[in-house]
C-alpha cells in the first residue's frame, strides 16, 4: 500500500508531539491528533450548494483503551462560504463565524493495525470504526506516516433508512500546527468528488495575543 503524500505536505512543519497518558505503544504514530480541535471550512457536494462551517473534533484516549477514540460535530454557518479564507488558521475560522444548525455528526475509534509491520517509508497502517445517525457505520484502513494521514472506506454498513454513502476518503496533515484535512465521497448516486475542506486549530491554545 504506498503513500500518497497530501498536496500540502511539503509545507508540513511545527508539528505538535503530545503522548497521552496510557497511550499504547503502537499508538504513537496518532498521538499528534489526540487534542481537542476546532476550526471550520466549506462543504459543497453536486446537490449541496457551497456552505460555510464550524467543525469541533475531539480525539483523546481519556478511557487508556488500545485506540484513540473521537466525536465530531459540524455546523453550518450563518455566513456564506466566501467567509471563509483558507490561508487563516482554524481558530480565526471559528471565531469568526456563527453557527446556524447542525449538519452532522460521528463517534468512532482509530489505531495503528498491531499485527502488521512498518510500510514503506515508515508509514504504519491504520483502522478506524466510525457511526453517524444518518444510519450508517464505516470501517476505514489507511496509513499515518509523521504528520499525514489517509484513509479510505474498506466497508460501509447502512440502515434501511440510511443515508447513501459508497465511499469516501480522507487526506489530513499537520501544517504550521493545525489540522488540515479533504473528505472526498461517493454518494447519493454521484461519482467521488470533493465533500468537506477544513482546518481546524488546537482548542487549548491561548490565542489572546495573537488577534
Amino acid at each position: 500500500m504506498p503513500f500518497r503524500s497530501p498536496a500540502f505536505s511539503t509545507n508540513l512543519v511545527d508539528m505538535v508531539m503530545r503522548i497521552p497518558e496510557n497511550l499504547a505503544p503502537e499508538n504513537y504514530p496518532l498521538a499528534w491528533l489526540a487534542d481537542s480541535w476546532e476550526g471550520g471550512g466549506v462543504l459543497e457536494y453536486e446537490n449541496v450548494p457551497a456552505a460555510a462551517y464550524l467543525q469541533e473534533l475531539h480525539i483523546d484516549n481519556a478511557d487508556g483503551g488500545p485506540y484513540l477514540r473521537f466525536s465530531s460535530e459540524i455546523w453550518l454557518a450563518k455566513e456564506p462560504a466566501g467567509a471563509v479564507d483558507k490561508e487563516n488558521p482554524g481558530y480565526f475560522t471559528y471565531k469568526n463565524l456563527t453557527k446556524e444548525r447542525l449538519w452532522s455528526s460521528a463517534t468512532g475509534y482509530l489505531r495503528v493495525n498491531p499485527e502488521l509491520p512498518e510500510q514503506e517509508g515508515g508509514a504504519r497502517v491504520v483502522e478506524a470504526m466510525v457511526a453517524t445517525p444518518s444510519g450508517n457505520a464505516q470501517v476505514w484502513v489507511g496509513l499515518i506516516r509523521g504528520p499525514q494521514l489517509q484513509l479510505a472506506t474498506d466497508a460501509i454498513a447502512r440502515s434501511r433508512a440510511g443515508a447513501e454513502l459508497n465511499a469516501a476518503k480522507i487526506m489530513a496533515g499537520s501544517v504550521q500546527s493545525d489540522l488540515f484535512y479533504a473528505y472526498d465521497m461517493e454518494a447519493f448516486g454521484y461519482e467521488m468528488r470533493s465533500y468537506l475542506a477544513g482546518r481546524l486549530s488546537r482548542a487549548q491554545v491561548d490565542f489572546a495575543d495573537e488577534k
